[in-house]
């Protein structure tokens, strides 16, 4: 029996609709969290299964977006790099709102395929690539954006080393985060705070009280 492709996956799982916090942007997105983390154990059939975070929208990169279209000064002409991308939301913001280049980065492929579906259903240049944040590199100037990153002290121990190490590159590090576990509230100048609408399968609340911030080299 043929595997499913990864965009196969993603477009048999979701449906296309409006991020809550940032209409301006249609996305494929799942109804159902339990449905669709079952559905991922079922068709990678093989070691850790990768949450399926590329399915959802998160506070972290809705507030994040929302403040890029908000303020499109901050990465128009630049080159604007996302890691751990799911959906691709901030990606996509950023490229509407007139980067010069703009790739998103994630460790799962079903994140990758639904980056490059959702680009394609907005009409956006976003190239989507199967990248650890370790491995990114940036040059002076660029933009890295990480929505939601440090909900897990394992991810929080990895993202800010290597987000510090793209800060010091010269890159600016833009963070959105609603006040997770292990979101490093010291090493981080917070520029503008949101109440984003979320997920209500995902979170407890259906409005989560959301940061963006820059991190401090």
């Amino acid at each position: 029996m043929r595997r499913v492709t990864p965009a196969e996956f993603v477009l048999a799982h979701t449906r296309q609709r409006p991020a809550p916090f940032v209409p301006e942007l249609q996305l494929h997105l799942a109804d159902d969290s339990l449905e669709v983390w079952e559905a991922t154990e079922v068709a990678v059939d093989r070691g850790e299964v990768p949450p399926p975070f590329w399915a959802f929208v998160w506070a972290g990169g809705q507030a994040l977006a929302r403040h890029l279209f908000d303020h499109p000064e901050l990465v128009a002409g630049r080159t604007v790099i996302d890691v751990a991308s799911g959906s691709g939301v901030v990606a996509l913001a950023a490229a509407r709102a007139g980067a010069a280049a703009v790739t998103a980065t994630d460790l799962d492929e079903f994140a990758v395929a639904a980056v490059r579906l959702n680009a394609r259903l907005n009409d956006v240049p976003v190239e989507a690539r199967l990248v650890d944040v370790r491995d990114v590199e940036t040059a002076p100037g660029a933009v890295v954006t990480a929505g939601d990153v440090f909900y897990d002290e394992k991810i929080a121990a990895v993202m800010l080393p290597e987000l510090s190490r793209l800060a010091a590159g010269g890159a600016t590090v833009l963070v959105g985060d609603p006040h997770r576990a292990y979101l490093p509230a010291d090493r981080l100048a917070v520029v503008a705070s949101y109440d984003v609408l979320v997920e209500t399968d995902l979170e407890s609340e259906p409005v989560k009280p959301t940061i963006v911030a820059t991190l401090l080299t």
